[in-house]
């Protein structure tokens, strides 16, 4: 079983863009608290696809705090003659914690759930003009 669930909150502004095939998909970074750690924080990369990520491009901004399920992606790839690897959360679904005046949502107008099947078919290795990472 692969699922991961994090709150936390957008470390930059998300990125939202369209692969040649015209789908869409969006990168951004969450920062999580590390429990027991004042201070501390882990900062994880996250990708969306498709309506999940139109969303997340047009509602979220640097500062929001969200709620994310997906599962972990392991990316192999070679950068000047170096193979690297880095770890994405695939988002499957998110939810939006917090008014835009910054306040904890108490589930009106602006609480926007969202959910979308992940894509099943993902390649080990895709096309980088399709989804540069």
């Amino acid at each position: 079983m692969n699922l991961v669930v994090l709150t936390g909150r957008l470390t930059r502004d998300p990125e939202l863009k369209y692969g040649q095939s015209g789908k869409a998909y969006s990168r951004f970074s969450l920062a999580v608290d590390r429990p027991f750690q004042k201070g501390e924080a882990d900062f994880i990369n996250c990708v969306a696809f498709g309506k999940t990520a139109e969303l997340i491009g047009e509602y979220l901004r640097k500062g929001r705090k969200v709620g994310v399920q997906g599962s972990l992606q392991m990316n192999r790839y070679e950068a000047n003659g170096e193979k690297r690897i880095s770890y994405d959360v695939l988002v499957n679904s998110i939810e939006f914690l917090e008014s835009k005046t910054g306040s904890v949502s108490n589930g009106s107008d602006d609480f926007v759930p969202h959910n979308e099947p992940a894509p099943s078919n993902i390649p080990e290795t895709m096309d980088d003009d399709e989804f540069p990472f």
